[in-house]
């Protein structure tokens, strides 16, 4: 905070204007931060966006070719941290790029409106590429201070692999059994003549169960009665 007044002041001449403590700030600031996070308290819900006050843009050119061409990648009053991102088809590279203020940017005087320069070089192709690009990535940091991020190259093919593949075994079906000859004889048996035809062979006769009696019969048939005597007297 020092650093800062002493640079205020030496821009404007003049003193800028308190009316807290730079502790009390601090502290202020962190009490209304917890009581934001803390579901005991309701308060307000502050929040602080940043904007940018002046137009970025960049200026490019490409080698063996006299055009520059220049564009605005942050405008006034857009927030940041932001990235932009510029895509270039079938092309490999190799050019130069700065990034600078815009021409509506209110500078001060004496301000370069240059902010910084990068040579990008030239990059390298396969012969089975199909498709390229390349990208470029400008960000405007949570400083304020816009520079070159990344630049990618891409390439593009197509590539057929091929896969081997096991086959599973093919099991033959089973044999089926050839039909019996019921005219051929058997074994020890002599061929039946025509005309002539085979004996039936006989079945044995089938015994047939014996007729259960029911049970009150059956305990009749077991229950034995004494035998009885008579004396006969003559008078």
């Amino acid at each position: 905070m020092p650093i800062a007044i002493q640079q205020i002041k030496e821009v404007f001449n003049k003193d800028p204007s308190r009316t807290l403590n730079s502790t009390d700030c601090i502290a202020r600031g962190c009490a209304l931060q917890a009581a934001m996070l803390s579901p005991n308290f309701q308060v307000a819900t502050f929040e602080v966006e940043e904007y940018n006050q002046e137009p970025i843009g960049i200026t490019y050119k490409f080698a063996g070719s006299d055009k520059c061409i220049t564009k605005e990648l942050f405008k006034k009053g857009s927030s940041f941290p932001n990235t932009k991102s510029i895509t270039f088809d079938n092309k490999l590279g190799n050019l130069e790029l700065m990034v600078h203020y815009s021409d509506t940017a209110e500078l001060m005087p004496g301000l370069p409106g240059q902010i910084s320069q990068y040579n990008i070089a030239e990059g390298k192709k396969e012969e089975k590429t199909e498709k390229f690009s390349f990208c470029m990535r400008v960000s405007n940091n949570i400083h304020n201070v816009p520079s070159l991020d990344e630049v990618e190259f891409v390439q593009e093919w197509t590539e057929e692999e091929k896969i081997p593949v096991k086959a599973s075994p093919i099991t033959p079906p089973p044999k089926a059994d050839p039909p019996k000859d019921e005219t051929k004889p058997a074994e020890g048996e002599a061929p039946a003549t025509e005309g002539e035809q085979k004996p039936a062979e006989e079945k044995p006769a089938e015994e047939k169960p014996a007729e259960e009696k029911p049970a009150e019969e059956q305990k009749q048939e077991e229950v034995k009665q004494p035998e009885q005597t008579y004396e006969i007297k003559q008078r």
